[in-house]
């Protein structure tokens, strides 16, 4: 979590794919065991084996670390958003008016180590943001719907008036 003036980011935890760290590790060990019985450089298909084995791993390995880099979600004081995207740059935006409901889960794993996924619902079809496996889920929740509060009772206020 980074803090400006008025805006908050979040991004996904990288504790949440420790099972990915966990099957790359699990994967070299078996490829560190079966390479002596492998006979990589005179047999083709123990080579493609060898290697496409260990391209799977790159990839359960690189997956979380794409995720965190190019996934930003921003909690400002009028609207959620969440940034997603490599080449093509995909922004949604929920305003606080819009906010039909904000809940988050956390797994067991999640409860140990402290994080967690936070929905946040809009009143539109397809109106909704998954802020993916965040650090401290209910303090972030607990901050959005304080936002939502704030709006709310100002808007009150305002039409009493």
């Amino acid at each position: 979590m980074k803090k400006t003036d008025e805006e908050l980011v979040y991004r996904t935890s990288r504790i949440s794919y420790l099972h990915n760290y966990i099957i790359v590790a699990l994967v070299l060990v078996v490829l560190y065991i079966i390479y002596p019985m492998l006979n990589i450089f005179g047999n083709l298909l123990h080579l493609a084996l060898f290697f496409g084995v260990l391209a799977i791993a790159a990839g359960f390995a690189e997956e979380p670390e794409w995720h965190i880099l190019f996934t930003k979600y921003v909690i400002t004081n009028n609207e959620v958003v969440k940034l997603h995207g490599i080449l093509n740059k995909k922004k949604m935006v929920i305003p606080y008016q819009s906010v039909a409901d904000v809940r988050f889960e956390k797994s067991v794993l999640g409860r140990i180590l402290n994080y967690g996924t936070v929905y946040v619902r809009g009143f539109k079809e397809g109106g909704d943001i998954e802020l993916k496996s965040v650090s401290n889920p209910e303090e972030v929740h607990n901050i959005i719907q304080n936002k939502i509060n704030l709006l709310r009772e100002t808007t009150i206020k305002g039409l009493r008036k």
